[in-house]
């Protein structure tokens, strides 16, 4: 399945769809060297590596970044696993100057 039939699936099947429609679109924007692709079921943006993935849920949208736990420092980077970690994403509104810089992170991290 392509990410763009991913998203078709999505609109009829979650709530979340039109944010997690814009947060593809927010990481294309400030990320446009990364290829999108399926991974684990879900779209997945990579660089040399994995970088971050969309997870919808039925009220949020994880945004997940695969080295997360290097950006531990972030307040807003949550969970406790040895690499995976995430951001939740409500509205529109929290995709911020704060969220571009973690992306910005997570993608030079992937350039290390």
């Amino acid at each position: 399945m392509s990410a763009d039939a991913y998203f078709d699936k999505l609109d009829r099947e979650k709530a979340t769809a039109p944010l997690a429609r814009e947060v593809r679109g927010w990481i294309r924007a400030r990320a446009p060297q990364l290829t999108e692709a399926l991974a684990w079921g879900y779209p997945c943006y990579s660089g040399e590596g994995r970088i971050c993935s969309i997870v919808p849920h039925k009220a949020h949208i994880n945004l997940q970044f695969f080295r997360g736990a290097e950006l531990a420092g972030h307040v807003r980077v949550e969970g406790s696993g040895k690499a995976l970690r995430h951001v939740k994403i409500y509205a529109v509104d929290d995709l911020d100057d704060g969220l571009a810089t973690i992306l910005a992170e997570a993608v030079g991290l992937d350039r290390a």
